[in-house]
């Protein structure tokens, strides 16, 4: 992220690309322009470097010198490790949080669970509507961590999660039956906090995470264009 003194306006073209860039409004391999970027956002060349140089640390740009500056790349193998991560710390955190549940934290779920269904109910444009429901997804992963007492770990785990919130994108704009499933296992998975099911709960996150990566496959071929390819996966 941009430091604060760099705040203000570097600060909102630092936030509005990276947007771009997380919801696939940019797509990896696009090559985008210091100068051009500069007069769309009103601003000098110098703030934008700093953006650039942001974004790339992050690894959403890649600055290849005296060639250009590059959306960069989803790798398939980072996306991976960071499955992996996820599926064992969601299986200790929500274990943890549903041994000491509580019925007064029922209200903050069902908010959430309600803002999912209303998403998925209404008339959005099927790429504005994944959009919405990725921001209510999010929204429902970080509650239960903060309910578990572990938000620093999800604060934590977002600083390197960029890649991973492409890949959503791209694997949920599809159709609403995506979404539909995302949703119900999110109802499924505080049914099993809530309820002190321990062993289903483990069986429904590996599920929530891997189903929709295990089923990406023929989306990823359509667009080999978009992923960094290992020589291993080649």
């Amino acid at each position: 992220m941009i430091s604060s003194k760099k705040a203000g306006a570097s600060q909102a073209v630092y936030q509005r690309i990276k947007e771009q860039i997380l919801h696939l409004e940019l797509a990896p391999g696009t090559a985008i322009s210091e100068i051009d970027t500069a007069e769309k956002y009103h601003i000098s060349r110098t703030p934008v470097r700093d953006v650039f140089k942001a974004l790339e640390s992050e690894g959403l740009l890649e600055i290849k010198p005296h060639i250009g500056t590059f959306v960069s790349l989803i790798d398939l193998d980072m996306i991976s490790d960071i499955l992996y991560m996820r599926e064992v710390m969601e299986q200790a955190i929500f274990k943890d949080l549903s041994a000491s549940y509580d019925k007064s934290q029922e209200f903050r779920i069902q908010l959430v669970l309600k803002e999912q269904k209303e998403i998925i109910e209404s008339d959005l444009p099927i790429e504005e509507m994944s959009r919405a429901f990725i921001v209510a997804d999010n929204r429902f992963h970080h509650t239960l961590y903060e309910l578990a007492g572990k938000k620093n770990i999800i604060t934590f785990f977002n600083a390197i999660n960029s890649q991973y919130e492409r890949f959503r994108t791209f694997i949920n704009l599809g159709g609403k039956n995506d979404l539909l499933r995302l949703y119900h296992d999110h109802t499924a998975i505080w049914k099993c906090i809530a309820s002190q099911d321990y062993d289903g709960l483990c069986d429904r996150i590996s599920h929530h995470i891997y189903d929709g990566f295990n089923a990406s496959a023929l989306e990823v071929h359509k667009h080999p264009e978009y992923f960094k390819i290992t020589k291993k996966q080649a």
